[in-house]
């Protein structure tokens, strides 16, 4: 996606994209910046990440002490839990974090100017994945409701320009922008770019399973390493001071009532930024709410510390910077142990170390070194089910605008004679084939029973296979057990 729009092609329009339209070009320009590699991508995604910890100690700055703020920014930069399947949402998590910062802001001077920085930041939001777009919107507008209720602000021309602004104006400007883009689509393609019907997507899970899925994620999580289990610690100790405080001191949400403000705002994206995770149980939906469980953790943590003694708060500072240095040693280690040959990716396209299966790197290798040896300068490749690493790797664009094929995609048999009509007029000669093609599982399915019989009938009665590579044995996965099989025209 992201090389496809640095050649100039549109998301959506001249191919398949499940995300906003947004992020495909912010990385196409380090491409048009720094070369088509994979490293480039990943001065993009640091940039985003540097960001997002930079925003993290602004925001907790505000309400906790410049020490605690700055170790929640280095836990955030080395506990960083990474969408490795999409380097989109590094961009999402940062806008988000940016939009808290300035509600955070208004919160503390009651200025509505930090609400118009806030809703930019939405607005990208909106433009990287739309749903975390508006359902943070919606958090803007609770949030500024009930802050304005609280402080005993009218609503008054300032504040009713905002609220057009917020409600109408960003909503009609997002809207315009997708509608521009998705218009001429059929019905099926839309959704297959917006998969929010509870149709398009192989994952639902009940509000009871997800909070089982919850605990035992994060129960697994905390008992994984002994920073953890301090950190834990360090919790639970801070919550028991926090809660004898409430007890003990008269006024106490009078006297620290902008804190305490602090902690239910966050508290509340963080619940709000779960709805993905909560719909689907899909454990990596959970990291977009990563942020704000390190505000929280580190706001009560500061809190608390403001109770302690100056030996006993210099022991707490000292013991979490102890973690953290051990953790980058760990880290360190880690990736000094992985920076070895064999982890290599020698195409040209790549230049990183992997920790890939080497069967999977090899497979990767050799189909590759094939279809740039075997394909003329002008031709291409059809490759299903989702195989566009090799379009990126050979730099030769797909000649469909459907990229991805599985069970969960609904792929009508309309979609179906058009991509073979495509195949057609341009000419293809060649097709790959992977091993995921037919697998049994939820919403991916088998090629040519579960989904896809039309094309399945096509490629079985016009290509013959020309060569195989790789694991057509065990159950494949989208980084391990990889096979391909390459296909030329009868």
């Amino acid at each position: 996606a992201f090389s496809r729009a640095y050649e100039g092609d549109v998301p959506y329009q001249d191919y398949w994209w499940v995300y906003g339209p947004l992020m495909p070009y912010y990385y196409g320009s380090f491409f048009k910046a720094l070369g088509v590699t994979i490293p480039s991508l990943m001065v993009g995604k640091l940039l985003l990440i540097i960001i997002s910890g930079v925003f993290i100690y602004l925001s907790l700055s505000l309400y906790a002490k410049p020490s605690i703020s700055f170790l929640a920014a280095a836990w955030y930069f080395l506990t960083y839990q990474d969408f490795f399947f999409t380097f989109n949402h590094a961009g999402g998590v940062a806008a988000i974090i940016v939009t808290t910062y300035c509600l955070l802001l208004y919160l503390k001077d009651q200025k509505t100017i930090r609400l118009y920085f806030a809703l930019i930041s939405i607005f990208l939001t909106c433009l990287i994945k739309v749903n975390f777009g508006l359902c943070n919107l919606l958090g803007l507008t609770i949030a500024v409701l009930f802050l304005d209720k609280l402080n005993g602000s009218p609503i008054d021309a300032k504040k009713t320009r905002y609220y057009i602004t917020s409600l109408i104006i960003l909503p009609a400007c997002v809207f315009s922008i997708y509608f521009m883009l998705l218009h001429k689509l059929p019905i099926y393609a839309i959704r297959q770019c917006l998969p929010y019907l509870k149709s398009d997507h192989p994952y639902n899970v009940s509000l009871g399973e997800a909070f089982k899925i919850f605990l035992d994620i994060n129960k697994f999580h905390f008992s994984q390493n002994l920073g953890n289990m301090f950190i834990i610690s360090i919790i639970g100790i801070s919550i028991l001071q926090v809660i004898f405080a409430i007890k003990t001191t008269k006024g106490f949400f009078v006297v620290h009532k902008k804190a305490a403000n602090a902690f239910v705002i966050l508290l509340f994206f963080y619940i709000l930024n779960l709805h993905e995770f909560i719909l689907s149980g899909v454990y990596y939906r959970m990291f977009w709410t990563q942020p704000f469980s390190i505000m929280l953790t580190f706001l009560i943590i500061s809190f608390a510390a403001g109770m302690l003694s100056k030996f006993a708060r210099n022991l707490l500072l000292f013991g979490l910077l102890f973690c953290l240095t051990m953790i980058f040693s760990n880290h360190s280690l880690m990736m000094k142990a992985l920076k070895i040959p064999i982890n290599y990716m020698p195409i040209e396209r790549t230049k990183v170390f992997t920790i890939n299966p080497p069967q999977w790197k090899y497979t990767v290798f050799q189909t590759t070194e094939f279809l740039k040896s075997n394909l003329k300068e002008n031709e291409t490749f059809f490759a299903l089910p989702y195989d566009t690493l090799y379009h990126y790797l050979t730099n030769k664009k797909s000649p469909t605008r459907q990229l991805i094929f599985f069970e969960h995609l609904n792929i009508p048999a309309e979609q179906e004679e058009k991509i073979i009509k495509e195949l057609e007029e341009k000419n293809v000669n060649w097709v790959l084939l992977s091993s995921r093609l037919s697998l049994d599982k939820k919403g991916m399915g088998i090629f040519g029973k579960t989904y896809c019989p039309i094309l399945h009938q096509y490629i079985n009665d016009t290509f013959e296979e020309v060569v195989r590579y790789g694991d057509w044995v065990n159950e494949p996965g989208w980084a391990w057990n990889h096979g391909t099989m390459i296909l030329k025209r009868k």
